[in-house]
């Protein structure tokens, strides 16, 4: 909005506040009392011959001057040129005579009286100021914008940061100590204008025990940053801490890297007291991992050094940062050795470990391939980390940690994606015989941002050996190497995982085609949808169909690398696969309650329940899982390594989930389907037996086709993965992906295409010439679906004829069947 009030003149030369704080228990909108805007806009020096800071202090006195005696207290913050040489990072043309610049500037405004000030009103003003800004200087290409806030954010659990704009500090009310608040400040990054959430101070939320020491350090500023480095490492020497000591430890060491400036004498005493934590253990590190991690690359960005790299070594961590020309870039090496056992790292760049090797990253040439020219004109370093101890990297999922664990990262920007993988050879950290290692890094985003090791992009070089794994990864973060316990995930090789997955593609896509056919018959014609099973067939039908669809589409949406669209897949699969088991156990429930429990068998809006529990109960199972922790979900690795024909797929990542809400789930209905399958099988025997029209290889054949029918109606060839295991896995793998993934097309073949009744619907409105039928061929037999309350005998003898393919009554018994009926319900 924009603002019509009395006019208020700025004050050149005033400076404008730096910091706004939204109190506890106010709002944001009554404690922001100001708003950033970057101005871009280019210069043209018509010379050629000006001083960098010559012309940031020209252009920052025309802003000033353009902002003077205006309706809105407007200052000039900041103004920083962009050039393409060693000085500045970025010039965007150059010819004989003019030079050009693009120009980058920050604005303040002061809000009063709630008056809004609108980017367009402030442009307009700036292009309405003169062009010519003298010495020879033009201006123009001008374009305001809001600086962008900074983002809603959960750190830690239960702590949500809402959206906030730049130099805002938010209190939060601490969840452990009541009374008291947890702030956190939404800061401004001078080099590239974007905002940043500084960690959050939890100081005050923190209940330390038995730390008397600890209590009386006094706040962190620059000005004792060391001072107070000092007496958290002197507190942290031979000490056995607590988890909430070490939470202290941990957000102090935070805010001496945020308020100061790093030089090597103080990142030493920082990484010697981080060394000593990682000496606590594993349950005292457990809540600390996160912000431990953050602070150390903060460290290794901040840190001030000279000459082309620096290195720092700790008992139980190391770094080194390496100098970078980002436009002359061949490659960076990095590796840690520790001398005859010692515990002493020692970390050193020129490729040939010192010792015995523990670790070595190799950065190719084209690590910056993909990197816009703006993320270039930031680049300067490349930093390292090494972890002997590993602590900091807990995972409760299926993976157990072998290795020691080496990090790796260029400043603050994301590397991924590369097309020469980054190699990194980690020692294991004891042997380990009939092992199958996985590469994986150490993904902050997961669990809720506690984090989690993640395969994605990682895998095991064939150099590999039995004392250390070689992993070429795609992107750069904290990289370990982990131990499937269970040894199933890679036993497929690159054959028959080709194999397999053409099967099972070629069968879905089928399936998917003739349960929408399925689908689309009974849709069709009325007449045909009428009973029960008929409309547990549609309902089985449409949860195949959506299976199958669902499937087909999975492998390519977890190709987008989106996080959140695979979790929805991976929901939608689980949803959709547990609702085709469950029609399944209903299709079994009503042959029980139609052909076995023959009398009394009415039920009030049978249909209805029925859909309750098929489409209601995955449901309620899914949401649950979701409720708990959405990163459940997640790409999963089926065969072997990616990058050797491997398939990515979004699925359920975490294995106790699986077993509890998929498996558990499937044995409870396939047990069911089990006993319902005897049963109904022995009264279909026992009923075709007593006919004696027919002779024993005509019952035979009747009784085979009744038994093939209800194996595919009940999912019986879901049981095949009970067998997949040990020496015959890979048989009845092939047995379970060609007969599962044709079971639709199994189901249309028995219930849609050889009944009796589906066909004469065909044949009658779809078909033409000599095989068309007279639309009152079958007048009569209609008369047995005119009410819905079915009894059991009709109840029986439709769902022979639907789901077992009993066609071969004549029209004038079904007649006779449907008199008596309307007979003995008018007596009643």
């Amino acid at each position: 909005m924009h603002g019509t009030n009395s006019p208020e003149p700025s004050t050149s030369g005033t400076t404008p506040p730096f910091t706004e704080i939204t109190s506890p228990g106010t709002t944001e909108a009554a404690a922001l009392r100001g708003l950033l805007y970057m101005t871009q806009f280019t210069v043209h020096d018509l010379n050629g011959d000006m001083d960098t800071a010559d012309l940031e202090q020209r252009i920052s006195t025309w802003l000033t001057e353009s902002l003077q005696n205006w309706n809105y207290s407007v200052y000039v913050e900041s103004v920083r040129i962009l050039q393409n040489n060693k000085t500045a990072p970025h010039r965007i043309s150059r010819s004989i005579e003019t030079t050009s610049y693009v120009c980058l500037a920050i604005l303040y405004y002061n809000i009063t009286k709630n008056i809004y000030l609108e980017e367009r009103i402030v442009q307009e003003r700036l292009r309405n100021a003169s062009s010519v800004i003298g010495n020879n200087l033009s201006i123009d290409s001008i374009q305001v914008q809001p600086v962008v806030n900074c983002s809603t954010e959960e750190e830690p659990a239960q702590y949500i940061w809402k959206a906030t704009r730049p130099r805002t500090t938010q209190h939060l009310p601490c969840l452990s100590n009541q009374g008291q608040y947890a702030s956190r400040s939404c800061l401004l990054n001078m080099q590239d204008y974007t905002s940043f959430w500084e960690p959050p101070d939890l100081r005050n939320c923190s209940l330390v025990t038995n730390s008397s020491t600890l209590e009386n350090i006094p706040s962190v500023s620059a000005d004792n940053a060391a001072e107070v480095a000092s007496q958290l490492l002197d507190f942290s020497a031979d000490r056995n801490l607590t988890q909430d000591q070490v939470v202290k430890l941990v957000e102090t060491l935070n805010q001496i890297v945020i308020v100061s400036d790093i030089n090597s004498t103080l990142a030493s005493t920082v990484l010697t007291v981080l060394s000593n934590i990682l000496s606590s253990s594993d349950e005292a590190l457990a809540t600390s991992s996160q912000v431990a991690l953050r602070t150390l690359d903060a460290l290794t960005v901040k840190m001030i050094f000279s000459g082309p790299s620096v290195s720092i070594s700790t008992p139980n961590v190391a770094i080194g940062i390496s100098a970078v020309n980002s436009t002359n870039y061949t490659g960076t090496s990095f590796s840690v050795a520790s001398q005859n056992g010692d515990s002493e790292l020692e970390p050193n760049f020129d490729g040939d470990p010192h010792g015995e090797a523990l670790a070595g990253i190799e950065l190719p040439p084209g690590l910056f391939e993909r990197l816009t020219a703006d993320e270039l004109s930031l680049v300067s370093r490349t930093q390292f980390a090494f972890f002997s101890k590993t602590g900091l990297f807990q995972d409760s999922g299926a993976f157990k940690l072998l290795s020691f664990v080496i990090a790796s990262s260029v400043g603050n920007i994301s590397i991924s994606n590369l097309s020469d993988p980054i190699r990194i050879r980690i020692k294991h950290r004891q042997h380990e015989e009939d092992i199958q290692p996985q590469c994986a890094f150490w993904d902050l985003t997961l669990k809720n941002g506690s984090g989690g090791w993640n395969i994605r992009g990682c895998r095991v070089d064939s150099d590999s050996s039995v004392n250390e794994t070689i992993c070429l990864c795609d992107h750069l973060t904290h990289f370990g190497v982990l131990l499937d316990i269970s040894g199933t995930a890679q036993q497929i090789d690159l054959l028959n995982t080709k194999i397999l997955t053409f099967i099972t593609h070629i069968g879905c896509g089928i399936s998917a085609i003739f349960s929408a056919t399925t689908l689309l018959t009974y849709v069709a014609f009325e007449k045909l949808r009428r009973d029960y099973p008929s409309k547990i067939l549609m309902n089985l039908s449409t949860a195949l169909f959506l299976l199958n669809l669902t499937f087909l589409i999975d492998g390519w949406i977890a190709s987008f690398n989106i996080p959140g669209l695979c979790i929805a897949v991976a929901a939608f699969l689980h949803f959709f696969l547990l609702a085709s088991f469950t029609w399944m156990g209903l299709e079994a429930v009503h042959m029980y309650i139609a052909l076995v429990k023959v009398f009394n068998t009415y039920i009030r809006k049978y249909m209805l329940k029925f859909c309750i529990i098929g489409w209601g109960l995955p449901a309620v199972v899914v949401a649950v899982v979701l409720a708990i922790d959405e990163e459940f979900y997640g790409v999963k690795l089926y065969g072997e390594e990616l990058e050797n024909g491997g398939s990515e797929f979004c699925w359920i990542a975490h294995r106790v989930v699986f077993y509890i809400s998929c498996v558990s789930y499937f044995v409870i209905i396939f047990l069911v389907n089990i006993a319902m399958f005897i049963v109904v099988l022995m009264q279909i025997c026992g009923r075709n037996g007593k006919k004696s029209n027919r002779n024993m290889r005509e019952e035979i054949l009747r009784n085979l086709r009744s038994v093939i029918s209800l194996t595919f109606l009940l999912g019986m060839t879901w049981g095949f993965a009970f067998f997949a295991w040990g020496p015959v896995n890979l048989a009845f793998m092939y047995l379970f992906a060609i007969f599962n993934s044709l079971q639709g097309f199994f189901i249309f073949m028995f219930h849609c295409a050889l009944k009796e009744n589906v066909q004469k619907q065909w044949r009658r409105y779809l078909c033409c010439g000599k095989f068309r039928l007279p639309e009152n061929s079958d007048w009569s037999r209609t008369i047995t679906n005119n009410t819905k309350k079915v009894s059991s005998e009709n109840l029986g003898k439709s769902l022979s004829s639907s789901s077992i393919g009993s066609n071969s009554t004549s029209w004038t018994s079904k007649f006779k069947s449907g008199s008596s009926f309307f007979k003995n319900s008018s007596k009643g």
